[in-house]
């Protein structure tokens, strides 16, 4: 059952763990709650309070999923926290502004890009900044070496960060995303698509946006070798070729921070269900029944969902038992189940 409460989510795109922060209260500005959550096993870890604002792209997790580092605007800068214990590890007070956090899949630093403030390159592990950047409006790294995209007016390739393999020009000043394969990298604008093969930089193939639709997200499928482009639908290319192997709907919006993850099959909605960029389909819904209980009417949602389901009343027991219901909400939707049941008989 889909929330109507949403969260900020952080994945990697090969990592093991998802993070979703919600505000700790309605409104609030100071404190979070960070959701940990098993993309393999599909269930929900720990919670554990964090400093955190809502909303924006101010959460990374850690090459190695021990980390989770989050960035305030105003007050907190930046923190890490330990993803097994919710431990704060370190905290920089002095990162104010912070405006996005991207974290290397292959290396342990993170980018902290700041509003009207050099960018830092802080290492994950004690917090201590490595290296600033003036005029850095967004990172994206490969998830398959150390190639790094820094942009700002312009794109800069390194390979690794600090040593520029080339500068591109961008078509616009609006939003991009940089996205990499083994091969190839492709820079999506809201007006076009370009790829280049990344070791001799030759454009392979662009591709135009049709009539008022824009390209606003992109990821590399890795086990099908393409890239999947957002532009209304999600149309699947070839990332050699550009040739398109299809297009697919996802049933439900993203929402604001959503995060790709499975190697590029998926991607993590903002209500906490994972979407198939194969199908569009939804493969898995997150949300428990702590989280469901956050938000009234997904509850209630949910409730009525279990007692028109096929299951038996020994097996709907057994099973909202198992999903940490409470006694409550399990008397209530058998109840609801046997008066469905004889209605319809």
């Amino acid at each position: 059952m889909a929330l109507n409460d949403l969260f900020d989510i952080a994945t990697r795109y090969g990592g093991r763990l998802a993070l979703a922060i919600a505000d700790e209260l309605p409104g609030g500005r100071m404190f979070g709650s960070a959701f940990v959550f098993d993309l393999e096993k599909l269930t929900q870890l720990r919670r554990f309070r964090v400093r955190y604002e809502r909303s924006g792209t101010r959460a990374a997790i850690s090459r190695d999923d021990r980390f989770c580092i989050i960035g305030c605007y105003d007050t907190y800068g930046l923190g890490a926290y330990c993803t097994e214990s919710g431990e704060e590890i370190w905290r920089r007070r002095d990162l104010k502004a912070v405006q996005s956090v991207v974290a290397s899949e292959v290396e342990d630093w993170v980018f902290c890009v700041r509003q009207g403030a050099a960018a830092h390159l802080v290492d994950t592990i004690s917090g201590k900044t490595i290296d600033t950047f003036s005029g850095l409006k967004d990172t994206f790294t490969s998830p398959f070496d150390r190639s790094v995209f820094l942009a700002s007016k312009t794109l800069e390739l390194h390979s690794p960060l600090g040593h520029k393999i080339t500068t591109l020009k961008r078509t616009n000043t609006l939003g991009l995303e940089c996205v990499f394969s083994p091969s190839e990298f492709l820079i999506a604008e809201p007006d076009c698509v370009r790829c280049y093969d990344i070791k001799t930089l030759e454009l392979l193939w662009t591709l135009a946006a049709q009539a008022a639709d824009r390209y606003t997200r992109a990821i590399y499928i890795e086990t099908e070798g393409i890239f999947s482009v957002q532009n209304g639908s999600w149309i699947s290319l070839d990332a050699r070729t550009g040739t398109i192997r299809r297009t697919a709907n996802l049933v439900t919006e993203l929402g604001y921070v959503s995060g790709f993850c499975l190697r590029g099959k998926a991607v993590l909605a903002t209500n906490l269900q994972m979407l198939s960029l194969e199908t569009g389909s939804v493969l898995a819904d997150l949300a428990t029944p702590e989280l469901i209980a956050r938000d009234p009417k997904a509850r209630i949602d949910r409730l009525k969902e279990l007692a028109a389901g096929s299951r038996s009343l020994h097996e709907l027991e057994q099973y909202m038992t198992a999903e940490g219901f409470d006694n409550n909400d399990i008397t209530r939707v058998l109840l609801m189940k046997q008066m469905n049941d004889r209605n319809g008989s």
